[in-house]
């Protein structure tokens, strides 16, 4: 058939000869011989009877008749899955149309969420504008524990007041600070009337004031009013925080405790005045008569045990009326 390559048969690699009949496969391009083809007389008489008509014939060798055949049935494949996906699609087209519903409406709860947050924001920014301004009225105010209340029969608010100064006057004279008793600027009691002294609100003229007399307080408990507690006014947030971290030193210690601290006989507690505590890790200290415990509130010894744990149990305070109707005094913070 048409001239023959130079390269070698498909078949049996020997060369071509004049006299050899041999066929191109027109796909790879390869020669073969139509013996090693084992292409019949007749099939190579059709191929030259398309030649003579056309200028070409077709004939493809075994092996790219084999690949050809794993080709077409791969897209034949890939036809029967576009055209699943093409089903799919159109039975999706109600889905999407449902989702583009949804997203829509989760769009709408954004919008309204969002507006929600802003509002939280606001909210919480004048809660914290809130408390402040509370910490600030307070700043310069004591609140003295278990001082007795003046009897029944001292009537009028007064009456009642100058009889708490009195008392306050004692109470700074027992701790050395008897000419601070002119820098208190009010008193007052909290709270409604009942079977236990109420606290005693005293405000300061200054806050230095106020500092010396927590600085002196911890001599209380070498005087007749050991029972006495002289602490900082703090605010509910205040209180929330100092319980918060109580609770916090509890979990630490039962939960966060390594075997290195425990070997070194570390703990976490609570150090610094009211209102300013922070969370530390430290040694733990023995106790008077022997007992093993943490030694709390360092450098600020003013407050013992029991006072501490009765402040807490009289943490929730009301304003308003004494016990028998008459009015406190109105003096402002």
């Amino acid at each position: 058939m048409a001239g023959k390559k130079k390269e070698g048969c498909l078949g049996c690699s020997q060369p071509f000869t004049k006299q050899d009949t041999a066929i191109q496969c027109v796909i790879c391009g390869l020669w073969s011989h139509q013996k090693c083809g084992k292409i019949a007389d007749e099939f190579v008489s059709f191929l030259q009877q398309q030649i003579e008509a056309t200028g070409s014939a077709y004939w493809a060798c075994k092996p790219c008749v084999a690949y050809s055949q794993g080709i077409t049935q791969k897209i034949r494949g890939i036809e029967r899955e576009v055209e699943q996906i093409k089903q799919d699609v159109k039975g999706n087209a109600e889905g999407v149309k449902k989702i583009e519903t949804e997203v829509q409406e989760i769009k709408r709860k954004v919008d309204n969420n969002n507006q929600n947050i802003e509002e939280a924001i606001r909210a919480s920014e004048q809660r914290m504008t809130g408390e402040w301004r509370e910490r600030e009225i307070r700043r310069k105010n004591l609140v003295v524990h278990r001082v007795p209340e003046a009897e029944e029969a001292v009537r009028g608010w007064e009456a009642r007041r100058d009889f708490d100064m009195e008392r306050s006057g004692e109470i700074l004279r027992a701790i050395g600070l008897g000419d601070l008793k002119s820098e208190i600027k009010a008193c007052r009691r909290i709270g409604e009337r009942g079977e236990e002294p109420r606290p005693l609100l005293l405000v300061m003229r200054t806050e230095e004031n106020k500092r010396r007399i927590l600085d002196e307080a911890r001599r209380l408990v070498s005087t007749n009013y050991r029972e006495v507690g002289i602490v900082p006014d703090l605010t509910a947030g205040q209180r929330k925080e100092e319980e918060d971290m109580r609770k916090e030193v509890d979990r630490r210690n039962r939960e966060e405790l390594s075997q290195e601290d425990q070997a070194k006989n570390l703990v976490w507690t609570l150090v610094g005045p009211r209102g300013e505590k922070r969370m530390i890790k430290t040694v733990r200290r023995e106790e008077q008569g022997g007992a093993r415990g943490t030694r709390y509130d360092q450098g600020w010894t003013y407050r013992h045990n029991r006072q501490q744990q009765q402040e807490r149990n009289s943490g929730k305070r009301t304003r308003g009326r004494s016990g028998d109707g008459e009015e406190e005094n109105p003096a402002k913070r």
